[in-house]
């Protein structure tokens, strides 16, 4: 995996750690963090798009070179997992899911973030195969999306992908499939003025993988989505970020 100067701004600080909830009979240990406040994590890999950060955030310095894939490098082999990602100023982007980037192809599920063909108001999947994307897959329109400032959730169990915005129980969309059965997670963007010093397109902060690998049946997940919920928050409440770079 390539680690070439991934986010450009700052220097690599690792700020991943472990915490542990309890939610009744199931129990979910926290493998990831990173708020981009001081550079990001050494743990990152960018192999597609010059990764960057700047003012605090994640985005691309080359949104269309040619697919940006950039992911955690030190979790190749995730399986039941729940991501945790804000997005801002939506615009077209996502979150990569399962995935892999092998001499230049990528294989995995992305959910897209805004896209639509310049519309930017829908959430939607694409499996990918060795570079080959699917068609759109349980695409949902999101009144107010495009601009906006979301916190998306993704929760990964068995064959289903589901997808919650702004701390809703009810997922927005979900798309089952068993083309993936483990693989790493990490960030696209194709926002189109990603790159520019000021303003920047859609862009990331505060990211984090926890582990379900313990909950042994997805009927469960819902007791814990309050407990997951409550740890994001809390995260996000003692972050710290720099003002814009412009």
């Amino acid at each position: 995996l390539l680690h070439h100067a991934l986010f450009q701004t700052g220097k690599f600080r690792h700020r991943a750690s472990r915490h542990v909830l309890s939610a009744g009979p199931a129990s979910a240990t926290v493998l990831f963090s990173d708020n981009f406040s001081s550079g990001a994590s050494a743990a990152w890999g960018d192999q597609s798009g010059n990764g960057r950060t700047t003012g605090g955030v994640y985005d691309a310095g080359n949104p269309e070179q040619p697919v940006t894939y950039t992911d955690v490098t030190t979790l190749p082999g995730l399986t039941n997992f729940s991501l945790s990602v804000d997005v801002n100023s939506v615009d077209d982007g996502g979150v990569w899911i399962r995935s892999s980037y092998t001499a230049g192809s990528i294989s995995g599920v992305l959910l897209v973030t805004g896209g639509s063909i310049g519309s930017n108001k829908r959430l939607y999947w694409h499996t990918v195969v060795n570079g080959a994307f699917s068609r759109v897959q349980q695409p949902v329109g999101i009144p107010g999306l495009r601009d906006s400032n979301i916190q998306l959730r993704i929760d990964v169990v068995g064959d289903t992908y589901s997808a919650f915005e702004n701390g809703n129980a009810v997922a927005a969309t979900t798309l089952t499939t068993n083309l993936f059965a483990s693989g790493s997670a990490g960030l696209y963007n194709f926002s189109p003025t990603n790159g520019a010093a000021f303003p920047l397109g859609q862009t990331f902060d505060y990211f984090s993988i926890t582990d379900l690998t313990s909950i042994p049946n997805p009927a469960l997940l819902p007791l814990m989505s309050p407990a997951l919920i409550g740890l994001g928050l809390s995260r996000r409440k003692r972050a710290t970020k720099p003002k814009q770079i412009t």
